[in-house]
């Protein structure tokens, strides 16, 4: 893409969502669980745009809609001098690490662009350019830039693919004995005397972009992107074995109240006496990072949030002001003059049926 030059333009940078980095359990240092070796499922925290502070640019609205399959925002921003004001727009994408247990849920893991993202600036697509650059960070050191090494050696640079996974199995034994003395590969006990190497740097990618928000007027962001989700294989939340401070967590994160512990414990109840059979549940985890951008002009002049539970059976909770419920699966916010003070984490427990 070519960056457009505009001389004696006012020039700031927009940062588009600060991503939480993925963990390898979504809840796993805050909620403790009895373990359960096939419920790890890392979920990738995913955001709206970040500005760098200034007086120069308002939101005077943020239209937000969060679903497990989708996540699109429209941002009307009104730049309130008489100057063209020209930025940098970035879009960091999630850190993908590696690992033994980095189960991610992506969309297209191998592709750059991993989530599907894209953007419109009043009504047309605009392209941007990216950077990847790899990462490790060995026990007791500093951090060290792994992106040259890498594509020498011809292994892409997203570590949980399986593109990675040939590129490394068809390297000599002297290279990989290399990459884990530095850090690159973590030998794992497999048990039965079988030993595995995984890749476990990590990646970060950015989307970046100029961007000029003309004087006096209102400039329209589109986003649309498919969100990293997480969870666990089973239910945890509403089950006999749940600990007072698990059960205090997910009320902090989630907002769970009285009628929510009812309902899920109900399910809990139903899936213990289904043994297994006929009927399972599961919990899924979509975060969307949105205290990180309050750096403009004033609060949100109105901010809308819609939440799409997808099937009628899912039971969802999450913490929001004035919420009401607007068709079979939707729930909808709406606040005026809006100052973000925490992030969104939603909690679905899902049912699925079979024979």
């Amino acid at each position: 893409m070519r960056i457009p030059s505009t001389p004696r333009v006012p020039r700031l940078t927009l940062l588009l969502p600060v991503i939480l980095s993925a963990a390898l359990s979504a809840l796993s240092s805050a909620l403790p669980r009895p373990a359960r070796a096939d419920d790890s499922v890392a979920t990738l925290a995913t955001g709206g745009l970040v500005l760098e502070k200034t007086d120069r640019i308002a939101l005077v609205s943020e239209d937000l809609f969060l679903s497990e399959k989708a996540v699109r925002i429209v941002y009307r921003f009104r730049n309130l001098t008489d100057r063209d004001v020209e930025t940098t727009i970035a879009f960091p994408m999630p850190d993908i690490s590696g690992g033994p247990d980095a189960m991610l849920s992506i969309a297209d893991p191998k592709h750059d662009n991993f989530l599907r993202f894209t953007t419109e600036v009043d009504g047309r697509p605009v392209d941007s350019q990216v950077e990847q650059r790899a990462f490790v960070t060995p026990a007791g050191k500093p951090e060290v830039e792994v992106t040259g090494r890498l594509r020498s050696l011809g292994i892409p640079l997203v570590p949980t693919v399986e593109a990675t996974e040939a590129a490394l199995a068809a390297l000599g034994a002297d290279q990989r004995r290399g990459l884990v003395a530095d850090g690159l590969l973590e030998p794992q006990d497999m048990g039965k005397g079988t030993t595995s190497l995984f890749p476990v740097w990590t990646l970060r990618s950015k989307f970046w972009r100029r961007q000029v928000f003309p004087a006096g007027r209102d400039v329209v962001v589109r986003q649309s992107y498919v969100p990293g989700v997480g969870g666990l294989s089973s239910l945890s939340f509403g089950t006999p074995t749940e600990g007072a401070d698990e059960k205090a967590e997910y009320a902090r994160k989630y907002c769970t109240d009285a009628a929510f512990l009812k309902a899920a414990q109900g399910l809990a109840r139903r899936i213990a006496a289904a043994g297994g059979q006929g009927v399972q549940a599961f919990e899924q985890y979509l975060s969307y990072v949105i205290t990180s951008g309050g750096n403009w002009a004033g609060p949100i002049g109105t901010f809308k949030l819609t939440v799409d539970k997808g099937d009628p059976t899912t039971l969802v909770s999450f913490c929001a002001t004035g919420l009401r419920k607007t068709g079979p699966t939707t729930f909808e916010s709406v606040v005026t003059d809006y100052v973000p003070r925490r992030d969104i984490d939603i909690l679905m427990l899902k049912t699925t049926t079979g024979r």
